[in-house]
């Protein structure tokens, strides 16, 4: 079941763009797998926050036994992984290193499982009055890199050379590591002795992913709807009883008092790199496209327009006063600063 879609976007950075495209390719096999399954929930681009710090999942697979973070990785040309599991690529023969997207997932799956441990009794019960944990599931990683690309993995440690797929074969390996039992499988399903979520704390799980940090759909400039119908998404769990709005005994407002009203301006915003999750050494430029920050650790640009943090509405704008860089929302005109980490 696909609880959060991925968002088909567009961007003026054409290295942007072959990254957004490979997610795109990754959650199309993702759907076309799971779209109608009851055991595996699928989350793209989810947003956690634990503990002060915070990662951008690029698909998350949640399902009966565990968890698994997917990173999509665009990648031209060949890409080498020694011994020691680190990555170098050559294109147009230029040889580079590179970061591993690994060891990234494994980071964001780290958050993950903090976050999720640290919020047990609110996401699992109580099997015969003893409280069930979350720490002894299943939790794994995949780079699902680009069908063009060229893998050399003759030399990796087996445990990496195992969790890189090209896209077009993700599903086939994400099926082989949650290895669902066929229901005439007696003796296997006898002998599986992982602890399992029931349909109701899978999706009770999802609910708190979703519900419980705001999630930006994409931090990419021109936005428009997904090319799938959109799925139906599941509302976020609240965790007070909710308020009931006040009376308004009179409906008259003079136009003085409206002219004295102004929307409150929210918080400021933290900006972030979309592409190694950096955020400080981000420096603030301008294209043709608006206003977006240049991460001085990876390279990568990341457009500042967002939805709106108070009525996520997408209708925003960026603006400059000076070195300030503000977000306005033109539906309910609600102004955020936005605190850069900038050199």
């Amino acid at each position: 079941m696909i609880l959060k879609d991925k968002t088909q976007t567009s961007s003026a950075s054409i290295k942007l763009d072959a990254g957004i495209k490979q997610e795109h390719d990754v959650a199309f096999y993702l759907r076309r797998a799971y779209k109608n399954s009851q055991q595996v929930m699928v989350l793209n681009d989810l947003r956690i926050e634990h503990d002060g710090e915070s990662a951008q999942i690029d698909h998350l697979i949640a399902y009966t036994y565990g968890f698994i973070v997917v990173e999509s990785k665009s990648i031209r040309g060949e890409v080498n992984v020694n011994e020691y599991g680190e990555w170098t690529r050559s294109y147009k023969g230029q040889l580079s290193g590179m970061p591993s997207p690994i060891k990234q997932a494994e980071l964001q799956l780290k958050l993950l499982k903090q976050h999720v441990c640290a919020n047990t009794e609110k996401l699992v019960g109580k099997f015969f009055g003893i409280q069930q944990g979350l720490a002894m599931r299943c939790y794994d990683v995949f780079c699902a890199i680009s069908s063009d690309a060229i893998i050399d993995r003759s030399k990796a440690p087996k445990d990496i050379a195992d969790k890189l797929v090209k896209s077009e074969f993700v599903t086939e390996a994400l099926d082989k590591k949650m290895n669902f039992k066929k229901f005439y499988n007696v003796v296997g399903k006898i002998y599986d002795t992982r602890p399992n979520f029931s349909n109701e704390e899978l999706q009770h799980i999802c609910q708190f992913l979703l519900g419980n940090t705001s999630q930006f759909e994409t931090e990419s400039v021109n936005e428009t709807a997904a090319a799938w119908p959109a799925p139906t998404q599941m509302m976020p769990v609240a965790d007070t009883a909710p308020v009931t709005p006040p009376v308004v005994t009179n409906k008259s407002v003079s136009s003085a008092v409206k002219a004295q009203i102004k929307p409150a301006a929210m918080g400021a915003i933290a900006a972030q790199c979309k592409h190694c999750g950096d955020c400080s050494a981000l420096n603030p430029q301008s294209g043709r496209f608006g206003y977006y920050v240049q991460c001085g650790s990876c390279g990568g640009n990341t457009p500042l327009k967002r939805p709106c943090p108070a009525c996520n509405s997408q209708n925003t704008k960026v603006s400059r006063a000076r070195s300030v860089y503000s977000l306005i929302c033109t539906n309910c005109s609600t102004p955020t600063k936005f605190n850069l980490n900038s050199n």
